[in-house]
């Protein structure tokens, strides 16, 4: 496996069983951030702070199981 972005949900309440998900290029993972309806240009600074900073975290997002399973977070 060549680079890549890893992303994890990791939730302030509860347990859920949630997993990594894979984004190759930073292309992939602006859409990705997309798909968890973040803004196209939310989700393109998040991603440039990702290949500039290496590892970030974005509070306060909330979404529902349903909305995290969709994305390929929950198992």
């Amino acid at each position: 496996m060549g680079p890549h972005f890893e992303i994890d949900f990791l939730p302030y309440h509860g347990r859920l069983n949630t997993q990594t998900v894979r984004a190759r290029t930073r292309d992939d993972l602006v859409e990705f951030l997309i798909r968890t309806k973040i803004s196209e240009d939310e989700a393109s600074r998040w991603a440039g702070k990702a290949c500039a900073q290496g590892v970030v975290l974005i509070a306060g997002i909330e979404r529902t199981e349903a909305q995290l399973r969709d994305c390929g977070l929950l198992a």
